[in-house]
């Protein structure tokens, strides 16, 4: 149960598993928690609370995270953005890069997604650049 001060957290990741363990694990944390398997479906269902940050997978179908995440920023969803993949070739780290996203590697590590929650939560994110 999320507390009053916690805006939810938006996952989006094509894999059920994936949305299964995050919203399990992020849920443990006390996040409320809305998990999307698309950009798609993400996009159709704002206007929500601002959350606190999205996981965007990388590899999605129909768009991929970084055009979510423009989709996103045209929009005025400003939430920090933590981007997440399990194919970190340097093409994907360098649009990461370029946007001011920061990229975590799949398998995800609960310590490192946790700690880019908390400090998106916070204030302490890099703020990403819709130019990318």
């Amino acid at each position: 149960m999320a507390s009053q001060d916690r805006k939810p957290v938006f996952v989006v990741d094509d894999d059920p598993g994936a949305l299964n363990s995050l919203r399990f694990l992020l849920e443990s944390e006390g996040y409320d928690v809305f998990t999307f398997r698309d950009g798609e479906e993400l996009l159709s269902s704002l206007p929500r609370p601002e959350p606190t940050c999205l996981i965007i997978d990388f590899k999605l179908p129909a768009m991929d995270g970084m055009d979510l995440f423009r989709r996103l920023r045209e929009r005025n969803v400003l939430a920090p953005v933590i981007l997440v993949t399990g194919h970190p070739d340097p093409a994907i780290r360098r649009r990461a890069d370029k946007a001011g996203l920061d990229l975590i590697e799949k398998p995800l590590s609960q310590d490192v997604l946790l700690s880019a929650v908390e400090a998106a939560r916070a204030g302490r994110f890099r703020r990403p650049e819709l130019s990318a």
